[in-house]
């Protein structure tokens, strides 16, 4: 018999997955965030309760955690939103699993598999962790040149989208005017983007719905925050977690006394 154990309401997930969807423009779609064993809620029930409320698309930190998905019967789309390494797209083949291409050398390297992949351009429009820089017409050229590679979508992630503060509402809209104008100079040239996504948990709170094909709610998609700030809207979201312990002792203490070290 445990002493502590986890309780997750597949009832509030499904809840929270509708209201998200809801909050979203016509025609854009919920990715469902289940990275890190779905944020500790269980990949394979939370994916399984997700899918059947129709939810086609899922996003991974890393290969393993979408083969596991793979494994767990999972259909729908599943994106890597980190690096994998070029020498492991046999298995992003086998698998039928969506890459992120994290740079142009990146791209380069997995276009030299000589296997068919599913790819994402990630661009950077300003936190510089990943993506080819969203001004950098040249390199998706480049990109868009190479052998092998399906480029299916396009998207970006927003650093400070959480913020209300002005200044960091003046960068988000920086970054969404940086993405917008490359997948604008993308269909200009000639060069289809695919399913765009920009949104993340606080894009979907503190942005107006925006023109994509997908969104991708993560902490939100659980009924949590990940601080206490206010966001723009208010969403009726439930958390899908409990964290629950037997009573092994109750104590009863006089004012001024102490309870444990210290």
């Amino acid at each position: 018999m445990s002493r502590a154990w986890r309780d997750v309401d597949l009832d509030a997930l499904a809840h929270n997955a509708r209201v998200l969807q809801g909050a979203l423009a016509p025609g854009c779609r919920l990715m469902a965030v289940v990275k890190a064993d779905a944020y500790g809620h269980g990949a394979f029930p939370v994916a399984h309760r997700l899918e059947q409320e129709g939810v086609e698309a899922f996003a991974v930190a890393c290969l393993a955690e979408g083969m596991d998905l793979r494994r767990m019967g999972v259909r729908g789309k599943i994106l890597i939103l980190g690096y994998t390494p070029p020498e492991e797209a046999p298995l992003l083949c086998r698998w039928r699993l969506t890459q992120t291409v994290v740079d142009e050398h990146h791209g380069q390297a997995l276009a030299a598999r000589g296997l068919p992949l599913a790819v994402h351009l990630a661009l950077d429009t300003g936190m510089h962790r990943l993506g080819v820089p969203a001004e950098d017409h040249g390199a998706l050229e480049r990109l868009y040149a190479l052998p092998h590679l399906k480029i299916e979508g396009v998207f970006s992630h927003l650093c400070v989208s959480d913020s209300l503060e002005a200044e960091d509402v003046a960068f988000t809209h920086l970054q969404l005017e940086r993405f917008y104008g490359a997948v604008r100079w993308l269909r200009d040239h000639g060069y289809d983007p695919g399913a765009v996504h920009i949104q993340a948990s606080y894009g979907i709170w503190n942005l107006p719905p925006q023109p994509c094909a997908w969104a991708r709610a993560g902490i939100a998609l659980y009924g949590v925050a990940s601080g206490g700030g206010p966001t723009a809207r208010a969403l009726d979201l439930r958390p899908a977690l409990s964290l629950r312990a037997r009573v092994a002792s109750v104590r009863t203490l006089s004012p001024g006394e102490g309870a444990g070290y210290g």
